[in-house]
């Protein structure tokens, strides 16, 4: 096994690739009495035009897809169902797909090995007919209606749809109605062939526990198991313009207080720095201009047009990062206006980025005693970087207010769209 130590945390991370390819990452902290477990299919939302394992031609999904496959891994020919197995040691089950990965986990702090075995199990061995499938539909479209009558969910897909062109990342993770009904027993087992190979597959084990002893059992269990030889996934390359798709949308939907989000569109390579360093500068940036510290929320307060900070949010789509900026108020042209004219003169000193790298600083060393954290953190890291980043922060401490404004300079942040939802 590798060790990867995580520097200035002081945490160690175990780390072995199986022969069968599946990476394996065991995380032990002996004061906790709990487990928590994923195993994770790089296979998202986004990824919805490829070649399928053993065909030649290129394949399209309809969105939702892998958020259908999620459900229906849960289905088993024979046996307790994953639910009623963990049930029977007082853990937990649950799941869940986003853009770029589909997870399964479970936490509780008995019979350990036996529930990553089983979890191993269930998820690589998928049950569907045409009979599991159709049942799963109503109950998917149900979701999708519940979804719709969000006015946070509706603002969250305008976003993307408003900001991005051809990236995937402006699609749906759950897909419409219509696309739901339209999936086969046969495209999940394309989709499943392709993207849940163990090459193509991670597991992560946090909590307290003997590493050499899990690691074997996993190895084990995988040794024991035949699987096709590891093939490349071929995806559908895309050109996404730098512009946005679309200036503005108003959502009319039943709300009591309009819903207003401001978000600006950024390449990633023009920056020239990597993903991780781009996303610390901007949640310095942003969080500097806007969060509750910031002047512009104190005159935006003392005005009476927000009573709450604005929300930061930054969504890292491979080839840009999209900047939301959200907020409730009735005055939301007034809001909109002042977070432009921040924009426009932006000032930043020195003590602000010192003062918001060591918050940044505390919450990366408070998510190293969580174990839940931590191995979001090393799904994270997989998912968008490939490998577990062991000097965050070391990155971290290398902010500046130089490199700062060379940042700040090379961002157009007239580049953005408005959305908002209110009441017709």
């Amino acid at each position: 096994m590798k060790k990867i130590t995580i520097n200035h945390v002081g945490e160690t991370i175990y780390y072995e690739k199986l022969d069968n390819g599946m990476d394996v990452y065991l995380c032990s902290k002996e004061d906790y009495h709990n487990n928590y477990v994923t195993l994770t299919s790089k296979f998202g939302s986004v990824y919805h035009t490829f070649i399928p394992y053993g065909e030649k031609k290129e394949y399209h999904l309809p969105n939702g897809v892998a958020h259908f496959l999620e459900h229906k891994l849960f289905a088993q020919k024979e046996g307790p169902q994953p639910s009623e197995f963990f049930a029977m040691s007082g853990a937990i089950d649950n799941a869940f797909t986003t853009f770029k990965n589909t997870s399964y986990l479970f936490n509780g702090p008995n019979n350990l090995k036996e529930n990553i075995l089983f979890l191993l199990k269930y998820v690589q061995e998928p049950y569907f007919t045409k009979e599991n499938v159709e049942s799963e539909k109503g109950i998917i479209v149900q979701e999708i209606h519940m979804c719709d009558d969000q006015p946070e969910d509706r603002l969250a897909e305008a976003i993307r749809k408003t900001t991005l062109h051809n990236n995937p990342f402006r699609e749906s993770i759950i897909g419409t109605a219509k696309e739901v009904n339209s999936v086969t027993k046969d495209m999940l087992y394309k989709c499943y062939n392709t993207f849940y190979h163990p090459s193509n597959m991670f597991l992560v084990v946090t909590g307290n526990f003997d590493i050499d002893d899990i690691m074997e059992a996993i190895k084990d269990d995988q040794r024991n198991k035949k699987f096709r030889d590891s093939g490349k996934i071929v995806l559908k390359e895309f050109k996404e313009p730098d512009k946005v798709c679309k200036k503005e949308e108003i959502i009319n939907m039943d709300t009591e207080i309009p819903k207003v989000a401001y978000n600006i569109k950024i390449p990633i390579d023009k920056l020239g720095l990597s993903k991780r360093e781009i996303q610390i500068y901007l949640n310095i940036l942003f969080n500097v201009l806007f969060d509750d510290t910031s002047i512009a929320h104190e005159e935006l307060v003392k005005d009476k047009i927000i009573t709450s900070p604005i929300a930061v949010e930054t969504l890292n789509c491979d080839t840009h990062f999209v900047v939301s900026l959200y907020n409730e108020t009735k005055e939301y042209e007034k809001l909109i206006s002042k977070i432009k004219d921040v924009l426009k003169n932006i000032k930043i000193s020195d003590k602000d980025i010192e003062r918001k790298k060591r918050v940044i600083k505390s919450n990366e060393l408070f998510a190293y005693e969580n174990i839940e954290f931590i191995n979001d953190i090393i799904i994270d890291n997989v998912v968008y970087e490939g490998e577990i980043e062991d000097n965050m922060i070391g990155i971290i401490d290398s902010v500046n207010k130089e490199k700062m404004d060379e940042i700040i300079d090379k961002i157009d942040f007239t580049n953005a769209s408005l959305v908002v939802v209110k009441k017709k």
